[in-house]
């Protein structure tokens, strides 16, 4: 008997099309048993590349860190009248002259704001233990006293770009140390050197005088070696060799090279980008008309102040 081809081809494809469709969802079915299985379950090959690069798990997240709604300080600043400045006295940064006048670097760049700014001044004198929270408690409106740029003040406050530069000397008494005419001379057993509590300056001294003593005051340091109570003093400022002209019978620099050198700048609260970004545009106004490098230069030769 003969076949009818063309209907039999036609019955043909139908039963492989569902041949087919029943094979593809066969295998999605075992697909996705597959990647519902937990990842031991799962065959691990035996050959790992020593170049891939391991997977890390996601660090625990917390929810956002909201901040509460900043002060406008400049727009404060200028509603008051006036700009409240945080100092610590440091020359030739700050300094008190002999009719207890405030002058120095810092000084005219303070002045100087203030007048741009159309508001009268007042400098509020602190130490500097004291000087950043001073400012994190509303009782200043900026610190502008030539303080260093460091990580953990960085942490709590803002800092402009660089006012200045500055270095850190060793400055000895004469009547004490005369005879020891160099930092190695000065880096011996029964030899006392001052520092201020800053931090960043004690590293500097304990690691350059190891053999020394090294003593944080809570005075000027030089004052304590004015009066006797240690061999020299590591002062940080912008000329030492102003600092020793100011008073040659009382001290001398065993040294022309500064033990280290850094930035200072100002410091302003955090949360308050408009003000920050007003400084630095000042600054670099001050800096292209030279004014900035004209006050450097004076109170780096100068000993107005010193008393």
């Amino acid at each position: 008997m003969q076949m009818n081809h063309t209907h039999a081809f036609p019955r043909f494809a139908r039963a492989g099309g569902w041949a087919l469709t029943w094979a593809l969802v066969l295998g999605l079915l075992g697909a996705t048993a597959a990647w519902g299985q937990a990842p031991g379950d799962m065959p691990v090959s035996a050959w790992a590349d020593p170049q891939a690069v391991k997977r890390v798990l996601p660090a625990d997240t917390v929810a956002p860190i909201l901040r509460p709604p900043a002060v406008d300080t400049l727009a404060t600043v200028r509603q008051r009248g006036v700009l409240r400045v945080g100092v610590v006295q440091v020359a030739p940064m700050v300094m008190q002259d002999r009719s207890n006048n405030y002058v120095g670097f810092s000084i005219d760049v303070a002045r100087r704001l203030a007048a741009d700014l159309g508001v009268r001044i007042e400098f509020v004198e602190s130490w500097w233990t004291e000087v950043i929270p001073h400012l994190l408690d509303d009782r200043t409106d900026v610190i502008i006293t030539g303080l260093w740029m460091n990580v953990p003040r960085a942490l709590v406050a803002n800092f402009t770009q660089p006012t200045a530069s500055e270095g850190m000397y060793l400055i000895a008494s004469r009547p004490l140390a005369a005879q020891r005419r160099s930092l190695d001379a000065l880096n011996q057993p029964g030899v006392k050197i001052a520092v201020s509590t800053d931090p960043a300056q004690q590293a500097v001294a304990k690691a350059r005088f190891p053999r020394a003593t090294v003593t944080p005051v809570d005075d000027d340091p030089l004052l304590v070696v004015t009066e006797g109570r240690a061999h020299a003093a590591v002062v940080a400022t912008l000329a030492a060799d102003a600092v020793v002209a100011s008073a040659p019978r009382r001290w001398f620099l065993p040294s022309p090279e500064p033990l280290a050198r850094t930035s200072a700048g100002m410091a302003v609260r955090k949360g308050d980008p408009d003000f920050l970004a007003f400084l630095n545009a000042w600054l670099e106004m001050q800096r292209e008309s030279g004014w900035l490098l004209d006050r450097a230069r004076h109170w780096a030769t100068s000993t107005e102040g010193f008393r």
